[in-house]
């Protein structure tokens, strides 16, 4: 079991335009994710149980581009690499099948948007 860290409500996760390689997953409370905007916060999501944030990252050398923070007590897995995204989708295979349709809506999502 890969680790599961505790968040405190109002934690801030990572902010945007900061570098970091580790990807999310919301095992109990919810995170804001979020950019900021002529100096104000724009929500871009919020996403809770068994939804994922971070994981482009993990793929590339690019700074993170929203923020993230916690709007509850929060716990996630926090993965690290890839060889522990791997572990995971080995320990809850149905998890892999979700992640790759849901990175295709948001790939989707944002090349109709170009």
């Amino acid at each position: 079991m890969l680790p599961v860290r505790k968040f405190k409500s109002g934690t801030i996760i990572f902010e945007e335009g900061s570098y970091g390689v580790m990807m999310y997953i919301v095992v109990e409370g919810s995170v804001q994710l979020y950019v900021i905007n002529n100096k104000k916060e724009v929500e871009l999501s919020v996403v809770g149980h068994s939804d994922f944030f971070g994981e482009i990252e993990m793929y590339g050398n690019s700074p993170r581009g929203f923020s993230a923070r916690t709007l509850s007590d929060t716990r996630l897995v926090c993965i690290k690499n890839r060889m522990q995204l791997e572990q995971f989708f080995a320990e809850y295979p149905a998890f892999s099948g979700k992640m790759m349709r849901i990175m295709g809506e948001r790939l989707a999502t944002t090349t109709a948007s170009l």
